[in-house]
């Protein structure tokens, strides 16, 4: 626990903290442009399932309601993003954002595309998000490295990897070994294609293939409760990284399910992307701020890797 600790509250880069404050709120901006919330203000009370808070209520929300929250909702996701009021604006697109997403999932069916999203961004709301690459930090000097800029991203990069653990996790409290060596994934992707208007190739070349539909399913489960390795072995992200991208590739091919929002939330916390930026910029034309850190890897690795460098692990600040 205290290696855990010490890792958690290590000192952080402010510029880490805000290419994640910044990549997150521009992806909450984003979902919530093209979030269907308006049309979800008119379905008939009789469709309405509401969950958690939502259960004070009768029916949905009125659309004049809505559409002032969702409104109010990205102009604080873009003022976040953008650095302006950081400390006003981040947490208010984000409790305006959570009513919205959970009229998503108030129709009978759990819709998770956009948690993992919220979840990542709590850290943030009591963070000093703003205190670098932000219009709010024009006139001040750039802090240096501290405990306030580490455990926020630390923090975030633990529910991510809590999030695709659970996710195998569940799997094998419901179906047991069965999730993989039955017949699940076939018929789960028979059924999805024939909900769809035209029949899915991609899901009828993997469900029509035994071998090839348990393979896929236990590579999933194997994606999903192996995601924690990353925080122990930060090289291991380039597998599982890719690995976790090509998970929701493939689902959105067969299924026509998007969790893009997943994965790119997953991308912009665990990867380090000013160090990628100084390990892709040519000598002397990086952009101003932008240069490298001597991340410390996790227990048991030697330090100095370059590729831990641009890749949070467990003891790096």
């Amino acid at each position: 626990m205290r290696r855990l600790e010490a890792w958690l509250f290590a000192p952080g880069d402010p510029r880490r903290l805000a290419v994640v404050r910044i990549g997150l709120c521009g992806l909450l901006a984003v979902r919530l442009a093209i979030g269907p919330y308006v049309e979800l203000a008119s379905q008939p009370a009789a469709l309405f399932r509401p969950i958690s808070f939502l259960r004070v209520l009768e029916r949905m929300p009125p659309r004049g309601l809505v559409v002032a929250v969702q409104a109010l909702a990205l102009a604080g996701a873009v003022l976040a993003a953008a650095g302006l009021w950081t400390r006003v604006a981040l947490p208010l697109a984000w409790a305006a954002a959570l009513p919205l997403v959970a009229m998503t999932s108030s129709l009978g069916k759990v819709v998770h595309n956009d948690v993992l999203l919220l979840l990542c961004l709590v850290p943030l709301l009591p963070a000093p998000a703003g205190a670098a690459w932000s219009l709010d930090a024009r006139r001040r000097a750039r802090p240096g490295p501290g405990p306030a800029f580490g455990w926020p991203v630390r923090t975030a990069m633990v529910v991510v990897a809590g999030a695709y653990f659970f996710s195998g996790l569940a799997k094998l409290l419901h179906a047991g070994p069965g999730w993989v060596t039955s017949g699940n994934l076939r018929w789960v992707l028979y059924a999805s294609s024939d909900q769809q208007p035209v029949p899915n190739p991609y899901a009828l070349f993997v469900a029509d293939r035994p071998v090839l539909a348990h393979l896929l399913a236990a590579a999933t489960l194997a994606v999903e409760l192996g995601f924690p390795l990353v925080l122990w072995r930060p090289r291991l992200a380039w597998l599982f990284l890719p690995a976790a991208v090509a998970l929701h590739a493939g689902i959105w091919l067969a299924m026509r399910l998007d969790y893009s929002a997943m994965a790119a939330t997953a991308l912009l916390v665990v990867v380090d992307w000013p160090s990628v930026l100084h390990a892709a910029a040519p000598r002397g034309h990086l952009a101003p701020g932008v240069e490298r850190g001597g991340a410390p890897e996790g227990p048991g690795e030697p330090q100095g890797g370059a590729l831990v460098d641009r890749l949070g692990g467990f003891g790096e600040p």
